[in-house]
């Protein structure tokens, strides 16, 4: 929730926010087997909404706090490699998942996850430090400085190129099992698998994605993710439906590859254009276009799969991508010419 990304920023309270979130995040997943035991579907979908809302500003400020540490030690570009430890700990996990479930009742599991979650956020909660550790100069207007910061040109561009890449990418992922599933017949051992398969490639990119970094623009690495996530839209639309379901596995672990590379570009982006008593705000902008776009995304998806079915919703999403790729540079071209122009005058 953007607005909790807000309040933490203009009062301070990024310890108390992050604490009230995760209580909320407890309760909310804790009460998944009881609402859908006892309300039906309706209980089940507000107790997954109500995670859902406070799990966002989770993750935001976590991604903050990351941030301002690795800022402070002139080490911001190393971001992948400490989200690489999230990345394995989920493929541990894809990989468990299923067999745990299959020998333990399923409210075993939610119960430990719940007190996991609490114990993660004492840790975490405790290593949160107030911005006015870290900044020592006056503030300006609070709201004055967010406006200012929002309509910059380079965050706008960037954002629109987020929101169009990940609604090309929720299309793809979101109407891929039902593609695999439905009309290649693919089992749910191949449906597993396509998962887990690209979180290795994610590993490793995570790992390396320093160096590429700190030898170009995080906006180029930006535009290497947005060809890398069109691609697989348009591998899914060139083999079509002659496609052997089990070539989805090395086709998988382009999404992987295409996470790895964007999220830390992205953050990096952010850290760049935004003030640490601002990050946490920004932060929030990207998260809620990030869930916009995932709407949008399953939107246009199921619209395109109605009418034309999966091939053509493939095909039609690569030239979303195309679009917003071409778009996104002519864009970083006109801004670099005006810059230039600027440095003249």
């Amino acid at each position: 929730m953007i607005r909790l990304k807000i309040l933490a920023d203009r009062y301070d309270a990024h310890r108390k926010i992050m604490i009230s979130c995760t209580i909320c995040i407890m309760l909310a997943f804790g009460s998944i087997p009881f609402t859908g035991k006892y309300l039906g579907i309706g209980g089940l979908f507000i107790s997954v909404v109500i995670y859902s809302m406070f799990n966002g500003g989770v993750a935001s400020l976590i991604d903050n706090l990351t941030i301002n540490v690795l800022s402070r030690k002139e080490e911001s570009t190393k971001f992948g490699r400490q989200r690489l430890f999230g990345t394995i700990s989920c493929g541990i996990t894809l990989a468990a998942l299923g067999f745990i479930i299959d020998r333990l009742n399923s409210l075993y599991v939610i119960r430990y996850r719940s007190r996991q979650l609490g114990s993660t956020s004492n840790e975490v909660s405790t290593q949160i430090a107030d911005v006015d550790d870290i900044i020592t100069a006056p503030p300006p207007p609070f709201m004055k400085a967010i406006l200012k910061l929002i309509i910059k040109p380079r965050l706008l561009l960037f954002l629109f190129v987020i929101l169009s890449m990940h609604t090309v990418k929720s299309s793809t992922s979101t109407f891929l099992y039902v593609f695999l599933s439905e009309d290649r017949k693919a089992d749910a051992k191949l449906l597993g698998l396509s998962s887990f398969v690209g979180v290795t490639l994610e590993i490793i990119a995570f790992y390396f994605v320093k160096y590429a970094l700190e030898s170009t623009s995080p906006e180029v690495i930006i535009i290497a993710g947005g060809m890398i996530s069109t691609l697989r839209a348009a591998l899914y639309a060139f083999f079509g439906a002659n496609m052997n379901p089990w070539l989805s596995l090395p086709i998988e672990m382009l999404q992987g590859l295409e996470y790895a590379l964007v999220k830390p570009a992205s953050l990096e982006i952010i850290s760049q254009l935004s003030p640490p008593r601002l990050r946490a705000t920004v932060l929030g902008v990207l998260s809620a276009t990030e869930s916009l776009s995932t709407g949008l995304g399953q939107i246009v998806g199921g619209v395109l799969y109605g009418y034309f079915g999966a091939i053509k919703m493939f095909l039609y999403t690569t030239w979303i991508g195309i679009s917003a790729i071409i778009t996104y540079v002519v864009g970083l071209l006109m801004q670099k010419k005006q810059k230039k122009r600027f440095c003249l005058h």
